[in-house]
């Protein structure tokens, strides 16, 4: 009996501590309030609008991301395909593709395309063998004069001189790469030409290929 009495006092001597502690930390939060009720009321808003831009921007970066991904990726993928014209052009002059851009830009600006036409007609002529007249298929070509590369793949304000630069900024250069491959015991001319500097280093631009004879981009 007297145990129990003994426990039931240290039990009430417990729980009356515990009352006390909470009652100095509640007259202590109120009291931390009152002193400070002006600067939290300046602090709580603030601390919330910033919270809310953090999180505005966690939601938007990655759309935002996207956006400017598109509109850069544009612009070099355009780039990609004039350099592929101009390959294409100089290897049709060459019989091959070059890995040099000073090469390529010089041959756009300088070199030209000869113009000519074709005329299929029928001519009479005297066949020896069966000692008579006879008509046959023949093909007049006429050369009507030349047209530059440049006007005649871009136009002549094209701004060639800049065909090397990742655009829009225009500050690094495509890795240009050029040579041959073995496809049937024969060999094909090949070039690959590619941001060397990717916005989306997940995705980077690449148009033709070193290992396989294609000549598309790789987002076609």
């Amino acid at each position: 009996m007297e145990l129990l009495n003994a426990l039931s006092i240290m039990n009430f001597k417990f729980l009356s501590k515990i009352n006390e502690q909470k009652n100095r930390l509640i007259m202590f939060l109120l009291s931390f309030y009152d002193d400070y009720k002006k600067y939290l009321q300046i602090i709580l808003p603030t601390t919330v609008l910033l919270l809310g831009i953090w999180l505005t921007n966690i939601i938007l970066q990655p759309i935002k991301f996207e956006k400017e991904r598109e509109y850069r990726y544009d612009f070099i993928k355009e780039k990609l395909i004039d350099i592929r014209s101009a390959q294409l052009a100089y290897k049709e002059r060459t019989g091959r593709f070059t890995n040099s851009f000073e090469e390529l830009v010089q041959f756009v600006k300088l070199d030209s395309f000869i113009l000519v036409q074709k005329t299929d007609t029928l001519e009479t002529y005297y066949n020896d063998i069966y000692k008579e007249n006879m008509v046959r298929d023949i093909t007049i070509i006429d050369t009507l004069g030349r047209v530059s590369v440049l006007d005649s793949l871009f136009g002549s304000n094209y701004p060639i001189d800049s065909l090397s630069y990742v655009p829009p900024l225009n500050q690094l250069q495509f890795d240009l790469n050029a040579g041959t491959i073995n496809k049937s015991k024969i060999d094909v001319p090949v070039f690959e030409a590619k941001d060397p500097s990717p916005y989306d280093a997940q995705k980077p631009l690449i148009i033709g290929s070193m290992i396989e004879a294609n000549l598309n981009g790789n987002w076609q």
